[in-house]
């Protein structure tokens, strides 16, 4: 029996014994957790994080027939446990690791690989330095802040609750001159709608006006021109609906040039400040220092998304000194429906391994379609087999040492794990190849150069990294566009005549002098192993 034959033989058994076990290599009691060259070592072995998220322990078989051997997150009385020490026993009975928000009784636990900050502490938040008033009665919805009626754009909207003898008052920071006003209307059914409005100012009536039941702004000019540095508007009577309560899309004023003198533009604040987290770190690490303390940010810190400015930007280095492990979500299809985007993957690990210095990365990758923000399911792209795996190596090869994976979806309705059966299979195998192939995914750098290149300019990417004396090759095509390609992989002192292995493929490629080739289907991954002569 030749070696690739014993290696194919081997690999199938792997892949048979995670299906019935969850893991083909079952998980030590933790004794310690040390962060490496940017990895982790369990016990002094090389280790990379599957992880899941935030699971109820029902779910548990779920995660180890996919492969995963972590999970991420708790909440209180999750899984009808009383604490979060009952639920990482459920963890531990479970064959897997937890990683826990932190908690002085997990201290010292056998299935705590880490602690983690709570979820996206740079989060985008709008706040307005717009100051709207309620008048009395007025029930305020903080869904929909009243300064939405000055935010410069009539799609969004404030409920106003009553809306019959509704009054907000707005006071400037200036004063101004005021020619006219205007208000855009929302129009949706069952919701009472305004038939009149009064706008006031300083106790007086400026203007009384009758609104149509048309969307958008509606403008009502005044006699003449008024100075003003506070108004109020008052809802006089309405349509009425089967809800007492409507809402309205803009208050606007005009100044003699027709400029808005009211709009008031939102800005984006992170959800919790630097120093925050910062201070919550310490704390943790003061409770417990010999585990890591895991963060997850949006992925607001590439500039891709614009939500932040580049001055904005600049608190992420301070996010990243509050944490030891650090990583982002990302998902192109469940989150907007776009599979062109899925090169952000690459590129935000990309840069987010480059501001993380010593820190391992992990990337969270999206399992199914199903998402809240992303139109009925209908009209949803599916997450297919080929786009997880695809993420997941554009990761590795852009040096993520973990891997998360989302399994929530909330259509058709809301489950914790909602991956299709085709994806559970496909989970399975990438994470078996992860975890068997840890030891070269972690190993050293290549002392060999090696590089990648399309004959066509199709993206592709290369991880080299040397293991037990092989060299090891990991190569993904990211391209957005989903094109097929020929690539040429260079790899300084290669042979001609030497035989290259394709891993998990049962075959292997002829070298050339210094290189060899091989075909790259669109989002295509594949795994060389080039031994010592």
């Amino acid at each position: 029996m030749n070696l690739r034959t014993v290696s194919v033989l081997w690999a199938a058994c792997a892949s048979c014994s995670l299906a019935l076990h969850g893991s083909s290599n079952p998980l030590e009691p933790i004794q310690t957790v040390e962060i490496r060259d940017c990895a982790f070592r369990v016990n002094g072995k090389p280790f990379i994080p599957l992880m899941g998220w935030l699971q109820d322990a029902r779910n548990f078989p779920r995660l180890s027939e996919c492969g995963m051997n972590t999970t991420a997150g708790y909440s209180s009385g999750s899984s009808g446990t009383r604490n979060a020490a009952e639920y990482l026993a459920r963890i531990e009975k479970a064959g897997l690791y937890g990683v826990m928000p932190f908690d002085v009784a997990l201290k010292g636990q056998p299935a705590l690989l880490g602690y983690i900050h709570d979820d996206e502490p740079d989060l985008p938040r709008q706040v307005s330095d717009a100051v709207v008033e309620p008048g009395p009665g007025l029930r305020i919805n903080s869904r929909t802040p009243l300064w939405k009626l000055l935010d410069g754009d009539a799609n969004s909207w404030s409920v106003l609750d009553p809306m019959e003898g509704a009054r907000v008052t707005i006071r400037l920071g200036r004063p101004v001159t005021v020619a006219g006003f205007g208000v855009a209307v929302t129009a949706s059914a069952g919701l009472a709608r305004p038939s009149e409005v009064v706008f006031q100012s300083g106790g007086k009536e400026l203007l009384r006006a009758v609104l149509g039941s048309q969307r958008g702004i509606q403008k009502f000019p005044l006699p003449q021109a008024v100075p003003l540095q506070e108004l109020s508007l008052q809802v006089e009577s309405v349509q009425a609906g089967d809800q007492v309560w409507g809402s309205l899309g803009e208050i606007e004023a005009y100044d003699a040039g027709g400029a808005n003198v009211l709009e008031c533009r939102p800005r984006y604040v992170a959800r919790a400040a630097p120093e925050e987290t910062m201070r919550r770190y310490r704390a943790v690490k003061g409770g417990d220092s010999s585990r890591p303390l895991f963060m997850t940010l949006t992925g607001h810190f590439h500039p891709f998304f614009q939500r932040y400015s580049d001055e904005q930007r600049a608190m992420y280095p301070r996010y990243i000194e509050a944490a030891d492990v650090v990583g982002y979500d990302i998902y192109p299809i469940y989150g907007w429906n776009k599979p062109e985007w899925l090169y952000l993957v690459h590129d935000a690990t990309d840069l987010l391994v480059r501001m993380a210095g010593p820190r391992p990365v992990y990337a969270w990758i999206e399992t199914s379609k199903g998402g809240q923000w992303t139109g009925d399911l209908a009209r949803q792209k599916d997450v297919r087999p080929e786009h997880i795996r695809a993420e997941v190596w554009m990761s590795i090869c852009r040096g993520a040492t973990a891997i998360g994976y989302f399994t929530h979806i909330w259509k058709p309705e809301y489950a914790q794990f909602g991956v299709p059966e085709e994806n559970v299979r496909a989970l399975r195998q990438i994470n078996e190849q992860i975890t068997r192939l840890t030891p070269a995914i972690l190993g050293q750098p290549s002392p060999r150069a090696a590089s990648i290149q399309s004959i066509d300019s199709v993206k592709l990417d290369l991880r080299a990294r040397q293991s037990s004396g092989a060299l090891y090759l990991f190569a993904v095509n990211y391209d957005e566009r989903a094109l097929e390609t020929t690539a040429t992989i260079r790899v300084e002192g290669l042979a001609a005549g030497h035989a290259v292995a394709v891993v998990d493929e049962n075959r292997t490629l002829p070298a050339q002098d210094g290189s060899f080739a091989d075909k790259f289907a669109p989002l295509a991954v594949h795994i060389y192993r080039i031994e010592p002569r």
